[in-house]
């Protein structure tokens, strides 16, 4: 197994810095060496200075030793999440077929995630969900009996709730958004958690709308928005407003339903989201709200028009 020491002299090295500059104020030029030769383990607080003077979040590198080339590696990695994440699938195919020719792709488990992006390719470009969800069943039965890392299972577990929401299958897709959310809430990765707090939680909330369970949409939205205003991070809010805009629709909340939609509607002017409304306008009861709410405001008819839904 490869130590955190090699991270730390890579990093070091990237950004021109001398082992007695790392060390200053910290330990001694000696010890620097030492934990890069893998003969001293550095401290949670030492690694977390060291990561500050670096510029690098060291401790988000551990899943990586065992990597021939744990920097590219994990770069590679936070470009397919980006990409998975903004649904950018054309990007993910080509970023794929680069990382293939890398051995550490080559092989487990960091094969399953190239085997994943051509899944969601599958399910998204080609749109074949009904043959991504049979790929993906067999692909997670492999990837969690081999120990798959949880930012795959995490992702797998994602896909197959929204591929399973697109073919019907409601059951399996509340099981697997359960899924996501549970490995989620279990891993400790600050930066991870982050990324995919949104992805997860709207997936559930779809989920929750398509069983009817119109109360668990509006709870877990709501808790996703106050978050959200925490934290002043609002990606794919849009989603949420639309979902929630739906939930209180279906329980004949019109007027507050309109509200939502309202808000949904103007981020969807601002940035230009297709595909999520198209996802969205799958469901005939997203048409009937429409028509029904439309007289609340002309930005509404405006968003029809420019979405042509």
């Amino acid at each position: 197994m490869g130590h955190i020491g090699i991270i730390i002299e890579k990093c070091r090295q990237a950004v021109g810095m001398s082992r007695k500059e790392l060390s200053e104020n910290l330990c001694s030029e000696k010890y620097i060496y030492l934990i890069e030769k893998g003969k001293r383990t550095p401290s949670a607080n030492l690694l977390k200075l060291m990561g500050e003077k670096l510029g690098v979040f060291l401790f988000g590198f551990y899943m990586y030793l065992d990597c021939a080339d744990p920097l590219y590696v994990r770069e590679k990695m936070r470009f397919f999440n980006m990409c998975r994440i903004n649904l950018d699938f054309k990007a993910l195919k080509e970023a794929s077929q680069e990382a293939e020719k890398m051995p550490d792709f080559c092989s487990k488990p960091w094969c399953y995630e190239i085997q994943l992006n051509n899944i969601y390719y599958l399910a998204f470009e080609e749109k074949k969900c009904g043959e991504a969800t049979l790929r993906l069943d067999r692909l997670l039965r492999e990837a969690e009996a081999y120990g798959a890392t949880y930012i795959f299972l995490i992702n797998a577990h994602t896909l197959m709730t929204t591929c399973s929401l697109v073919t019907g299958d409601i059951a399996v897709a509340k099981k697997s958004a359960l899924l996501a959310y549970e490995v989620m809430q279990n891993n400790n990765d600050a930066m991870l958690y982050e990324q995919l707090l949104t992805k997860i939680t709207v997936n559930l909330m779809g989920v929750h709308y398509f069983s009817n369970e119109f109360d668990d949409v509006i709870k877990r939205g709501q808790e996703l928005l106050d978050i959200k205003q925490k934290r002043d991070s609002y990606g794919k809010v849009h989603f949420v407003y639309l979902l929630m805009a739906l939930a209180f629709y279906g329980k004949n909340q019109r007027d507050v339903a309109a509200e939502y939609l309202k808000k949904a509607v103007h981020f969807l002017m601002v940035d230009s989201k297709p595909s999520d409304v198209s996802f969205i306008a799958k469901d005939d009861r997203f048409e009937a709200m429409l028509n029904d709410l439309s007289s609340y405001s002309a930005v509404i008819d405006y968003f029809r028009r420019e979405y042509k839904v």
